[in-house]
């Protein structure tokens, strides 16, 4: 009798699996009902964690749910699901309906104006402080099993065109390291560099218009684009605290998302190419998101979070940074760049 209860159980398991396999619609279709019935993004990231996927979710189908409204975890599920569907047959038909294209000539003056925009993004920044929140994630194991390392704060200052960060905490606790110091993947640039080493005449980056989308509310144009190596000022460096370093250029391609209305760069998401196969790290992903945010009395676009994924085998790495509490920088604060003062 015990033998034959447990078999009922299994098979209604199996069944329910079965059951479970859902097309892309289906899905898109859940999210979308939960967000007009108001559910929270709780509810709706536990209805999606019960969706098996019979099809390839891609990455415009979650963004186009983004724009519309999908919370934090609601994304986190739709990227397991994302990943967990890579080896599917893509839809026979799109989940999502888009707007026509632009026209070439529009395109292309879309994206001399973004040119524009970003090679002079640095200049036209303030000078001010803010708070980078660092939590990285790391999996000895290679699996995609990743769990926190540590937290890190730091206070970011940006003046006169630098960068400067100042560790304050790890895991809530003071500390004198510097951020380079700390073991782990370390990322910065987010500030203008990453945005001109896109539109960098010496580049010569290649580009498409790709398809439309909306973020934060605002309607955006999204173009991919790819750098080759020979022409690439992305640098990646893996190094000890005892000093040995190796460093190569990679190549990059991805998408850079485009405001409609403004012209700037408000999404940025690359992935590094052509690394040389002994190189330590093997895959490196950022994705980094801009908003308009007041400094001053004035509104300035400037980084609201970003995300890296760096795999050096078997480790795998993840950081997720959050830029916070945006402030004019004061007129009697000093600061030091290496080993030179600077007193505004």
């Amino acid at each position: 009798m015990l033998l034959r209860s447990i078999g009922i159980l299994l098979l209604a398991c199996v069944s329910g699996m079965a059951q479970s396999l859902r097309s892309i619609n289906d899905m898109v279709a859940t999210v979308r009902g939960g967000l007009q019935q108001n559910l929270s993004d709780s509810q709706i990231a536990r209805s999606l964690r019960r969706i098996r996927l019979a099809e390839r979710l891609d990455d415009r189908t979650v963004e186009t749910l983004e724009s519309e409204g999908a919370g934090p975890r609601t994304m986190e599920e739709l990227m397991r699901l994302r990943d967990a569907s890579s080896h599917m047959p893509l839809p026979l038909a799109p989940a999502i309906e888009e707007p026509p294209p632009p026209s070439p000539e529009e395109q292309q003056r879309t994206w001399l104006a973004a040119t524009a925009n970003a090679i002079n993004y640095s200049e036209s920044l303030p000078d001010f402080i803010c708070s980078e929140v660092v939590r990285r994630y790391k999996d000895p194991t290679g699996k995609e099993s990743f769990r926190l390392s540590d937290t890190l704060v730091i206070r970011l200052t940006y003046f006169e065109h630098k960068e400067d960060y100042k560790l304050l905490t790890v895991n809530n606790r003071s500390t004198w390291l510097s951020y380079e110091q700390t073991s782990g993947a370390i990322t910065e640039g987010e500030f203008g560099s990453m945005l001109v080493s896109i539109f960098a005449p010496s580049s010569q980056t290649a580009y498409r218009w790709d398809h439309w989308t909306t973020l934060r509310g605002r309607p955006a144009s999204v173009y991919f684009f790819r750098i080759a190596a020979s022409n690439s000022s992305y640098r990646m460096t893996v190094g000890t605290n005892a000093g040995d370093r190796r460093a190569t250029t990679a190549g990059q391609h991805g998408y850079v998302y485009v405001d409609r209305d403004s012209n700037m760069v408000v999404r940025i998401a690359a992935t590094a190419d052509s690394i040389p196969p002994d190189f330590p790290v093997q895959k490196a992903i950022t994705e980094l998101d801009y908003g308009f945010t007041e400094v001053g009395g004035r509104q300035y676009l400037l980084p609201l979070h970003a995300a890296t994924r760096l795999d050096a085998p078997p480790f795998q790495h993840r950081n997720e940074v959050d830029f916070l509490a945006y402030r004019k920088f004061s007129a009697d604060a000093t600061i030091t760049f290496g080993d030179t003062p600077a007193k505004k």
